[in-house]
């Protein structure tokens, strides 16, 4: 016999709500998670986390700065010069790579600025472009330590040459997402791609520069990216940032 409860139509305890929204996204909406800025701490937490990988990939690079054993007096101010004239190959490494990385994140500073909404495929490629950044102090270290092998100063450029590709990846889907604060002109895109990629492409032609001596390749940096720089600069659209 039926219940007095189902014969007067009321619900049964156990029988779901049909009109109730499901509040588990399934494995597609999952995918397409988004977040805008100011809903913490999802949002600040990309800020912070990427900021910390950057200062301890910076703090990474002096770790490998130890002065080598003295040959001699070790209360001789020549003898303590000759044993830093020794370093001299590793403060180079680090003060190179100390730059770039200092460069990297302003600019990454600079474009998360103009970033209002965040997805799964911008932390992804977040993620990929940090284990670049991280991985900055081994290559820096090599070249430190084996200056006149070509292989470390090759494994410095691609290294580089990933960290900023990567970069022209966040560039080019947050564009294309319209993650960013407002939608660039297709001149200031352009702009952006070129500037973006411009170091990876210069990371990479000048790598057989490393055979002849890494510190050619390194050196070689300086002049092609302040001719690039004003080049780029001099065509800067109002509307790029």
């Amino acid at each position: 016999m039926p219940s007095d409860a189902h014969e007067s139509g009321a619900p049964e305890p156990d029988s779901p709500d049909q009109d109730a929204p499901d509040p588990t996204p399934t494995p597609r909406d999952r995918r397409h998670l988004t977040w805008r800025r100011g809903e913490e701490p999802e949002f600040g937490r990309v800020a912070f986390f990427t900021d910390a990988v950057y200062a301890i990939a910076l703090t990474l690079l002096v770790l490998d700065l130890h002065l080598p054993a003295m040959t001699g007096a070790e209360e001789s101010p020549g003898v303590m010069w000759n044993a830093l004239g020794d370093l001299t190959p590793k403060f180079v490494s680090f003060a190179v790579a100390f730059i770039l990385i200092a460069r990297y994140w302003v600019a990454n500073h600079s474009f998360f600025t103009d970033i209002v909404r965040i997805d799964r495929r911008y932390l992804s490629l977040t993620a990929l472009n940090l284990a670049g950044v991280a991985f900055l102090p081994f290559p820096t270290s090599l070249v430190g330590e084996y200056v006149e092998n070509p292989v470390s100063g090759v494994l410095f450029a691609l290294n580089l040459a990933f960290v900023s590709s990567t970069e022209t990846l966040l560039l080019v889907h947050a564009h294309r997402a319209r993650l960013m604060r407002s939608r660039l002109s297709d001149e200031a895109y352009r702009w952006q791609f070129v500037g973006s990629a411009e170091p990876a492409f210069m990371f990479l032609v000048t790598i057989p520069l490393a055979f002849i001596h890494p510190w050619v390749m390194l050196v070689s940096w300086i002049p092609i990216g302040m001719v690039v720089g004003n080049v780029l600069n001099r065509r800067k659209p109002d509307d790029a940032y």
